[in-house]
């Protein structure tokens, strides 16, 4: 369905419901990864997903069509997201970017299943600062544009391009190091 066909649904109070079902199929699955790999945990994706979907919901009305649907969902996304991990990370008083936060957070996930270099992969990134984790996984995994990444983030398009480009490059050096 194009994008264009679902927002008159959304926007019209007597399909909205329909619209709103049709936006969940289409979307979930890549929310919820982009979800999943900002807050590592299934439970925790699970409850920022739903968040996500009352922010849509509510929000659909004031949307005003100068980005793409898909980018403002993602903005959405990325922002509840970031709200769970500022909030989690406040309760257990640590800084949002400390790799303390991160580390073995995603290995003790029994949702988790990976061989051994997705596995190493998967233990790089979780040592990423929070900012570093998202850029790569939205350009690596979501495939989305530097120019959506940027807008999704708020963050200046040529740092995002320098903070992927560096992620990618400390990948494939520690990848390189391990199967030595």
């Amino acid at each position: 369905m194009k994008e264009g066909a679902l927002l008159k649904l959304l926007k019209n109070p007597d399909s909205k419901d329909k619209g709103f079902r049709l936006l969940v199929d289409l979307y979930q699955e890549k929310i919820y990864w982009m979800i999943r790999k900002m807050v590592l945990s299934h439970d925790s994706a699970n409850d920022v997903l739903q968040e996500t979907y009352i922010r849509v919901f509510n929000g659909i009305d004031n949307f005003k069509e100068k980005s793409k649907l898909s980018t403002w969902i993602y903005r959405i996304t990325y922002n509840e997201s970031i709200r769970f991990l500022n909030k989690e990370s406040k309760m257990k008083k640590i800084e949002l970017d400390s790799k303390d936060y991160n580390s073995k957070k995603l290995f003790a996930d029994t949702f988790f299943d990976a061989d051994n270099l997705s596995l190493k992969l998967h233990q790089i990134l979780s040592e990423l600062s929070i900012r570093q984790r998202n850029i790569f996984n939205m350009k690596y995994f979501d495939e989305l544009k530097f120019e959506e990444i940027a807008r999704i983030t708020e963050i200046n398009i040529n740092t995002v391009k320098s903070v992927y480009y560096s992620v990618e490059k400390k990948i494939k050096k520690e990848i390189n190091e391990s199967s030595l």
